[in-house]
């Protein structure tokens, strides 16, 4: 099976393909689109990044048979924009569609370079002086979440972590707050920055099935954390003036 996966969970655009058979998923091409001053976002990158990734391989979308997608957490717009991309090629094509957490694809690509036992804090930079984190160990040839996944700031995530055992952090949101959170997370060498499309594609791999159009339909970013609108608006928008004032 020809799966294309996608993560757009942050400024760092991510499209891998890879195939699926009996033993492990194989890695048959992968980009990674860093921004690089007033190049657009994810909208005007999207779908040609995967074209043109299939194109290499002489392959069209037709030829796709799978489509994986990172679910955050991370940035709200490039969220929903990756999610609607594959959710429409999968629609459009009858292709089954299944999505995978962000975190967790940062935590398996790091855990081939960490050793055995310890706790793996992928961290993204949720703004607003905070950061998305993931609380992962590896299981086997995967990872496990230990605790569950959550938007904090520095001092939270410290006294989470006080009494857990080693620890070890990567990511943007690591590296934006390496001062803060140095004392009770050793920064793990090597460690992935943003997550990576290959990874999502692995995780995602075993829910690929038959396509599903209801599921298709339920599948939803995992934002963890309410969205600004729902925070001034809890009780939805106020009613508007009436008609013709």
């Amino acid at each position: 099976m020809l799966v294309a996966a996608v993560d757009t969970s942050t400024l760092t655009l991510s499209c891998a393909l890879l195939e699926l058979g009996a033993g492990e998923p194989s890695s048959l091409a992968s980009r990674t689109d860093r921004p690089a001053g007033a190049t657009g976002g994810h909208g005007v990158r999207l779908p040609n990044a995967i074209t043109e990734l299939l194109a290499l391989l002489g392959k069209t979308v037709r030829d796709v048979e799978g489509w994986a997608v990172g679910l955050g957490p991370g940035s709200f717009t490039g969220l929903r924009i990756g999610l609607a991309t594959w959710k429409g090629l999968a629609y459009a094509n009858r292709r089954p569609i299944s999505g995978a957490s962000s975190l967790a694809a940062m935590a398996l690509e790091a855990s081939v370079g960490a050793p055995e036992g310890a706790l793996l804090v992928p961290l993204l930079d949720a703004k607003k002086g905070e950061v998305y984190a993931g609380f992962y160990r590896r299981s086997g040839g995967g990872v496990e979440a230990v605790q569950p996944e959550a938007a904090l700031p520095p001092r939270a995530l410290r006294e989470r972590l006080a009494g857990a055992g080693p620890a070890l952090g990567f990511g943007e949101g690591y590296a934006a707050f390496r001062i803060e959170l140095g004392p009770v997370l050793r920064e793990l060498d090597g460690g992935p920055a943003t997550p990576s499309a290959d990874a999502v594609g692995r995780l995602a791999a075993a829910r690929l099935g038959a396509f599903d159009e209801p599921a298709l339909f339920a599948l939803e970013p995992h934002y963890v954390r309410p969205s600004e609108a729902e925070l001034k608006f809890p009780h939805g928008l106020p009613p508007g003036p009436p008609a013709g004032s």
